[in-house]
């Protein structure tokens, strides 16, 4: 193993603390010493190992000094963080949905009320949620602007029955859409659930916008937080909207 993978598998294998505490106790060696294994003393085997292939990886390269395995390592650290914060998570509905499971209704919560801009929803079934309606109208009042694309029992041909046609009708200020039948070819029918906060966030998946789908059924999603795949997804929705195949209500 070269020190290049030596230290790809220290990172995959260490906490964040205990690589700031093994690049502390590299940086002021020009050898492996002891205090690289008391840097990770008491973790798992498989840890320790992985900083003892560090060390025989670090001896066997010349010219390799300990800040130079330092400086590799909290470079690799960062990375990893940045890595970790735009890393998609799956969210779910139902069954063994909790602990370290997100919730779909919690995702939804958590991405309303941190809505900065605008806020973009496209679902096949929109029905008024109060607890919904009160994050978008909090939404509204720090001036965020809300997209709602939804499915309507006259476009889709009696496939869709709701209750409402005005879904979220007591949120003023909505900017309600849908997909014409004239848009469509046979028998198609808007489908999409999708949720683009601030074009950096989003939740795509299966859940509708509705309680039994939020607290009921068995459904899964991803939360997307790379901003380029957040921001790609609200690229083609708009594009749908100033094309006119998606049209204000």
């Amino acid at each position: 193993m070269n020190a290049a993978e030596a230290i790809q598998a220290v990172v995959e294998r260490l906490s964040d603390t205990q690589i700031q505490a093994l690049a502390h106790a590299c940086e002021r060696h020009d050898q492996p010493t002891a205090s690289l294994a008391a840097a990770v003393s008491g973790s798992p085997p498989a840890s320790q190992h992985a900083v003892s292939c560090l060390a025989d990886a670090w001896r066997d390269t010349p010219g390799l000094t300990g800040a130079g395995v330092a400086v590799a390592l909290q470079t690799a650290l960062v990375l990893r963080e940045r890595s970790d914060a735009t890393r998609s998570r799956v969210v779910w509905t139902g069954p063994g949905s909790s602990g370290a499971q997100r919730l779909t209704a919690a995702a939804l919560k958590e991405l309303l009320s941190g809505a900065k801009q605008r806020i973009l929803v496209v679902s096949f079934a929109a029905h008024t949620l109060s607890d919904v309606a009160s994050a978008m109208d909090d939404a509204m009042a720090r001036g965020c602007a809300i997209d709602v694309v939804f499915e309507t029992e006259d476009d889709s041909s009696g496939a869709y029955s709701g209750p409402s046609s005005t879904p979220f009708g007591e949120v003023a200020g909505i900017h309600r859409w849908h997909w014409p039948s004239d848009q469509r070819q046979a028998a198609g029918v808007l489908h999409a659930k999708v949720l683009v906060i601030d074009g950096c966030r989003a939740l795509v998946g299966s859940a509708n916008l509705t309680y039994r789908a939020l607290h009921n059924n068995l459904e899964a999603g991803i939360l997307v937080e790379d901003p380029a795949l957040a921001a790609s997804i609200e690229r083609h929705i708009r594009s749908l909207m100033e094309s006119g195949v998606l049209r204000l209500l």
